[in-house]
């Protein structure tokens, strides 16, 4: 009796427990393809652009959210937060942006946000008078801060009367 059990143990050790031992979150390794000789061409491959910069991880056993397009929409809501600025959304609307030179440039219209919902940027109507002649140009958050109550971008002011007008 003893032999036997000594040699079904024997053979489960040997089959059954690498199975357990493998992790199963973990997909098996694959082994990579042969390398393909490679071809020499007289023209340097075109440099790919560098991926967006990642937000923040997602935590453990949660999907990350969808990376966001280039397409951006008024955030309708006032009570978005605005975590760069310490604002929320509807205290960033109606702001005077002033730029590099220290002209005064026009006023937020809207915050703009990605397809997320997270704010990006913000749409200003500079020029014109009483809307006549206006046009509306895009800022990013990253080229705006808060300065005594009102938005400082990095920009001057014929910079910004350059940038395309919005439109929308």
């Amino acid at each position: 009796m003893k032999p036997v059990l000594l040699a079904a143990a024997l053979l489960f050790s040997t089959t059954a427990l690498p199975a357990l031992a493998q992790d199963a979150s973990k997909p098996p390794a694959a082994t990579p393809p042969a390398a393909a000789p490679a071809e020499t061409s007289p023209e340097p491959a075109p440099a790919e652009a560098p991926a967006p910069a990642a937000e923040a991880p997602a935590a453990p056993g949660e999907a990350p959210p969808p990376p966001a397009s280039g397409v951006m929409a008024a955030i309708d809501s006032d009570e978005v937060p605005v975590i760069s600025l310490n604002l929320m959304s509807g205290q960033v609307k109606e702001l005077q942006v002033i730029g590099a030179d220290d002209e005064e440039i026009g006023e937020v219209n809207a915050v703009l946000g990605d397809q997320n919902g997270q704010p990006q940027a913000v749409s200003v109507e500079i020029g014109g008078f009483l809307g006549i002649g206006a046009k509306t140009v895009i800022l990013m958050l990253t080229d705006v801060r808060l300065d005594l109550g009102k938005l400082r971008t990095v920009l001057t002011k014929n910079e910004i009367e350059n940038l395309p007008d919005f439109g929308g």
